[in-house]
């Protein structure tokens, strides 16, 4: 029993990781919203466009795994905030990091860098190397599982095209 072969929810990987993210994640989300006044999802964005900078909308919806509209909103709120810029493209635009959105993201990337040393502090290093071999292996058999998962099924969605499930 175990990881391997669950019989229980809390023996469920995905369940574990999830309970990690969601209560690790509300102190990040006190920083971002709370003193740099920006979401997760525009941190997000704003991280990708300072670290790549010059990705299409569509690329960068693709990366956040997000629908390309709300991906969209949350840009056009960055460049209202003066945070992103746009360069016009043959397909388009491309978005780019503005000086204060350059500003902002290494404040949030210091802020969560300094959580994150925190949130490790209780491993040692050969747990921490191991760890990070760990979840590198399993990003490795996530990506290798996406596209069987994905033409396996597809995902149930609330009252899709406008009928309830019965």
């Amino acid at each position: 029993m175990g990881l391997d072969t669950p019989q229980r929810l809390d023996e469920l990987l995905l369940y574990r990781l999830n309970i990690i993210t969601r209560t690790s994640s509300l102190p990040l989300v006190r920083i971002f919203e709370g003193e740099l006044g920006i979401t997760r999802r525009e941190w997000h964005l704003l991280a990708l466009v300072a670290e790549q900078p010059g990705l299409s909308p569509s690329r960068l919806a693709e990366l956040c795994w997000l629908d390309r509209p709300r991906v969209s909103r949350a840009l056009h709120t960055l460049r209202q905030r003066g945070l992103i810029e746009r360069q016009a493209a043959p397909r388009g635009w491309l978005a780019l990091p503005s000086a204060s959105g350059r500003q902002m993201y290494e404040k949030a990337l210091a802020r969560a860098a300094a959580y994150n040393r925190e949130l490790v502090a209780g491993l040692s290093d050969v747990e921490l190397s191991a760890l990070d071999r760990a979840l590198h292996k399993l990003q490795q058999q996530v990506q290798a599982l996406a596209p069987d998962t994905a033409a396996a099924s597809t995902p149930a969605r609330r009252h899709a095209g406008g009928t309830r499930p019965r």
